[in-house]
């Protein structure tokens, strides 16, 4: 069953109030089910099976990474709870993180709110507009999300942009100021660099200039890393990347980000980048981030094809 949700997601410092303003407004409380969400390594979109006593699900989404009203795409399907669905995916896919949860669940006509308590994150309300049949429509969906974010006074601090399944991957990941020797012993078990660069020419690229050698941990063990240093004009971000089985967990993400603090600190207000045609993940990521391309390198084989991005900070 295919559905369209417009949706928020919120820090909840007070799930009281949020409770008494929906009872004063004769919400249908559906009960409070422990849900476990078991999110696996999907290739595009979030991929989970929910375990709870209320709602039981294997669910698909697509939704954007945006603060406020946000729309999402979602597909469910409800196996039997003796179906090995899990333990096949599992095994096919893998696992990515575990969200587990208590979810307070209530309903006014087509929109559905949670009050919910996350383990290793706390307290946290969502609205959810829900169009089953294709009848009502994004626009109004969005005007009754709207609606409820005010009526609850949700500060916009507080809204989140990201899932509780990125939050908890997030706290997992920590990026450090690393060395060269140790990103050329991190860059040889990338499968993607064949053609390896050498401590020498780090050090010949980096002597005299300003640059930033970045490693990700994930729960201690280095699984990625980013690259860059000083042009003219510009930071240039060189290298970069992240173990396949570490990918999918917003590694990549945390680097640029602090690349991009790194930057925005010691004066610089261009980052530039240049990356391969065949990197469709990183491009997409490039992109999202607020990268714009400027250029391309065309080679006799399209798919290796030099694309040159910028974003201005």
């Amino acid at each position: 069953m295919s559905i369209l949700n417009i949706e928020i997601k919120a820090k909840c410092s007070d799930p009281t109030e949020i409770r008494n303003i929906l009872n004063s407004r004769n919400a249908d409380y559906k009960g409070t089910d422990h849900q476990v969400d078991t999110y696996f390594k999907a290739g595009n979109g979030r991929f989970k099976m929910r375990e709870g006593s209320i709602e039981y699900s294997l669910v698909f989404y697509d939704r954007e990474d945006i603060a406020g009203p946000k729309r999402s795409d979602v597909i469910y399907y409800h196996p039997r709870k003796t179906d090995p669905v899990k333990q096949q995916l599992s095994k096919a896919i893998g696992k990515l993180v575990i969200v587990d949860k208590q979810r307070e669940i209530y309903y006014i006509d087509n929109v559905k709110f949670h009050i919910d308590t996350v383990k290793e994150l706390g307290n946290f309300v969502e609205i959810e507009a829900i169009d089953r049949t294709g009848e009502i429509g994004a626009e109004k969906l969005y005007e009754q999300c709207q609606k409820y974010l005010k009526l609850f006074k949700i500060p916009e601090d507080d809204l989140l942009t990201n899932s509780y399944s990125d939050l908890l991957l997030s706290k997992q990941i920590s990026i450090r100021e690393s060395s060269i020797e140790e990103i050329v012993k991190l860059s040889k078990v990338i499968p993607e660099f064949s053609d390896l660069y050498s401590i020498e020419e780090y050090k010949k690229r980096l002597i005299g200039k300003r640059s930033l050698l970045l490693v990700a941990d994930f729960e201690g063990k280095p699984v990625g890393f980013k690259v860059g240093y000083e042009m003219s004009d510009h930071f240039y971000s060189w290298m970069g990347g992240v173990l396949p089985e570490f990918r999918r967990k917003g590694i990549a993400q945390k680097l640029a980000d602090k690349q991009e603090e790194w930057c925005r600190e010691n004066g610089f207000d261009k980052i530039k980048i240049k990356t391969r045609n065949k990197y469709r993940n990183m491009i997409h990521l490039l992109l999202k981030n607020g990268y714009n391309i400027i250029d391309i390198e065309h080679k006799k084989d399209k798919i290796q094809n030099r694309i040159k991005l910028e974003k201005t900070i």
